[in-house]
């Protein structure tokens, strides 16, 4: 006769997992959050691409001179225009002295929790380029030029403050020039509303 074993019953520690409900998983860990996006000049990379912008400004500069003076074809200058024209090409080459200055020390302009977004300080610098080629008002130039030469002083302080104070100069400069040259202003904002509307084409 065949000898017939009990059934085996599940331990203790079986018994009490099968009479429990499965435990929920484990939590994820929370996702780190994303950098924010508010802030500027918090790494070395990010001041040398203000360093960037600030030395194509005084490419601007130069070109704005060079494009006034052969406007006389070859003739004489005024001197009232000689004298600008002196003052804007020793701002561009101290201009193009503190974008260096921001290349060799970008790792001591580090900033933390400047507030501000990197893109919108490159916006305003690359703005700053563009008014310097279409304004009529020289004074506007002229004032314009200091208001960069603030704001490359202010990155190479590394300090909050001035940076935001230079940051707020040059927007209030941009925005006087947009109202002394609209139409400059409308043109230039224009062309990027007419690309929007042109329909892409086939790939």
């Amino acid at each position: 006769m065949a000898n017939e074993s009990p059934p085996r019953q599940p331990g203790a520690a079986g018994a009490a997992a099968a009479a429990s409900p499965a435990a929920p998983p484990p939590a994820a860990a929370p996702a780190s959050k994303p950098p924010v996006p508010a802030e500027a000049l918090a790494t070395a990379k990010q001041v040398e691409e203000l360093a960037d912008k600030l030395s194509a400004c005084a490419d601007s500069i130069h070109a704005r001179v060079m494009a006034d003076i052969r406007r006389h074809g070859g003739g004489e200058v005024p001197e009232a225009e000689q004298a600008v024209a002196r003052a804007l090409l020793d701002a561009e080459i101290e201009l193009r002295q503190r974008a260096n200055r921001l290349y060799a020390d970008a790792a001591a302009c580090i900033v933390s929790s400047l507030g501000q977004s990197q893109q919108k300080l490159v916006q305003l610098t690359i703005d700053a380029a563009a008014k310097i080629q279409q304004i009529t008002r020289i004074s506007d130039g002229i004032t314009l030029v200091a208001r960069l030469l603030g704001l490359a002083a202010a990155a190479a302080s590394g300090q909050v403050m001035p940076i935001l104070a230079a940051v707020g100069a040059l927007k209030l400069q941009l925005d006087t020039i947009a109202l002394h040259n609209p139409a400059a202003s409308a043109s230039s904002s224009a062309k990027p509303a007419a690309d929007a509307n042109t329909p892409a084409s086939d790939a």
